[in-house]
């Protein structure tokens, strides 16, 4: 299957990237982004590692639509471009990036697919769970209300872009991702200088509760959203078994073999997140325990359904 891929040099990206054949991507600079995949890739000794990503569109997703080759159609895309939100302060700066990247970027990337006018048969879009706000105690399901606050208005707009194309008889697919855990970026590469610093235990209060994938069980859920012509609409995107901050830390803390760590109060925690792990507080003190209710229905499979067991394999 022929697919279009933005975002396609970032963390995740780079990992669908591995499994996909015939994939396209997109970037602001063909050439780097050509040599940043199949460089690492083929230092990972893939057997086939030029065969990774063989064409690069060049796309300045910031200033207009895509425009896509006359002769060409795309069976799926997949677009999981956008600004981290995990790496540095939310300035003002940074939200407009956050804003623009995700609900400005996506609705040129809609445009441009509608205006080549050949239509891929599925379109999978990132989204995120902080769709549903700080949730407390309620069990979010993809059926949940969504919450207030700056993710939550990112995030829906977000998909309103992406859902456009339902209109053009396109099914869309709109993962709401959590935290995502993996060995050469995401979560975990924000978190272990906590350890560093001696503050590997709780932070805040310990009970905000952590909705985390592993980035492989992440990577299986785009192909099959692609591959299962029944599954439209927003999707969690989330491992099965939601923890606690507290009892991630516990797990994190045995799978670095670090035998204790402070816990942080939540204004020590405020401080860590901006100045040791350079993001947002609202990301280590909001909590959501979601459940991946539509995965978990339609008979998804996941290699890592337990914390315990994925960090293992990550470390």
């Amino acid at each position: 299957m022929t697919t279009l891929l933005t975002g396609g040099t970032g963390f995740v990206g780079q990992e669908l990237c591995k499994r996909l054949r015939e994939v396209t991507i997109t970037s602001r600079n063909r050439n780097a982004a050509l040599k940043k995949i199949n460089a690492k890739n083929s230092k990972n000794k893939l057997s086939q590692p030029e065969l990774v990503v063989q064409n690069v569109i060049q796309w300045d997703a910031s200033s207009e639509p895509i425009q896509l080759p006359a002769d060409t159609r795309f069976e799926s895309v997949v677009n999981l471009m956008g600004e981290s939100i995990a790496e540095g302060r939310w300035s003002a700066e940074k939200k407009h990036r956050i804003r623009s990247s995700r609900i400005d970027g996506t609705r040129r990337l809609v445009d441009g697919i509608i205006e080549s006018g050949n239509l891929p048969n599925v379109f999978v879009s990132a989204s995120a769970i902080g769709i549903y706000g700080d949730a407390g105690e309620d069990v979010v399901d993809e059926d949940h209300g969504h919450g207030s606050g700056f993710l939550t208005d990112v995030c829906a707009q977000w998909e309103q872009e992406a859902m456009r194309l339902q209109k053009h008889g396109v099914r869309v697919v709109c993962l709401r991702i959590g935290i995502v855990l993996g060995s050469q970026g995401g979560a975990l590469k924000k978190m272990v200088p906590l350890f560093r610093w001696g503050l590997g235990g709780n932070l805040g209060d310990g009970n905000q509760w952590v909705a985390w994938i592993h980035v492989d069980d992440l990577v299986s859920m785009i192909q099959w959203s692609i591959e299962t012509p029944t599954v439209s609409g927003p999707i969690n995107a989330t491992a099965p078994n939601p923890v606690s901050q507290a009892d991630f830390m516990r797990h994190l803390r045995k799978a670095l073999r670090f035998p204790f760590g402070l816990p942080a109060t939540e204004m020590m925690t405020r401080w860590g997140a901006r100045w040791i792990m350079k993001t947002d507080p609202e990301l280590a003190l909001y909590g959501r325990y979601v459940i991946p209710k539509r995965l978990t229905e339609s008979g998804f499979a996941f290699e890592f359904p337990e914390l315990g067991a994925a960090l293992k394999d990550l470390n």
